[in-house]
């Protein structure tokens, strides 16, 4: 499983010198100039780096990094069968690699659908985080609906999913 071995995981999606995945530490986020949106969203956890560290622990998760300053971190975790769920926290700045990222980020989605089997790959974006919204767009997920009052800071996020192939089914086919 490429998902296992950081170094097949660089090689899969073409990363070498500077630019790496390196396993995620709560560390990484606390180096990063972040946005308003995830900085209103971690000012409102208690304890945000063991949140971060438990979901960590749960499924895998990554930092991208340039010549090792942190970029992006972020994780997968599997729900069930078929399903997971992705989170992701931005450094402000990485608008700079937004090419190499957006690459990197296709063709991570494609390995842990292949990996983990999935049929369903969901993430939520804050209703107010234009950039984020129109990003996820441009990566082929669907809106699926408003999660009112969802957020740790009260606000409002849209579900968005990624669906495999309708004929794919794990396990018996219904």
């Amino acid at each position: 499983m490429i998902l296992e071995d950081i170094g097949a995981l660089n090689e899969a999606v073409k990363l070498s010198g500077d630019r790496q995945l390196v396993p995620f530490s709560s560390v990484h986020v606390k180096m990063m100039e972040l946005g308003p949106f995830d900085k209103a969203y971690l000012e409102h956890l208690d304890d945000w780096a063991g949140m971060l560290d438990g979901m960590a622990g749960l499924g895998y998760a990554f930092t991208g990094a340039l010549a090792g300053k942190p970029m992006c971190c972020f994780g997968i975790i599997k729900l069930w069968a078929g399903v997971a769920e992705m989170w992701l926290i931005p450094d402000a700045n990485l608008t700079t690699v937004a090419r190499s990222f957006h690459r990197v980020t296709k063709a991570f989605f494609d390995i842990c659908m292949e990996d983990l089997q999935l049929i369903r790959l969901q993430v939520t974006v804050h209703t107010l985080n234009g950039p984020a919204d129109k990003w996820i767009k441009r990566l082929h997920f669907n809106e699926e609906g408003v999660l009112r009052r969802f957020g740790p800071e009260g606000a409002d996020y849209k579900m968005y999913a990624k669906l495999k192939e309708p004929d794919h089914y794990v396990g018996k086919t219904p």
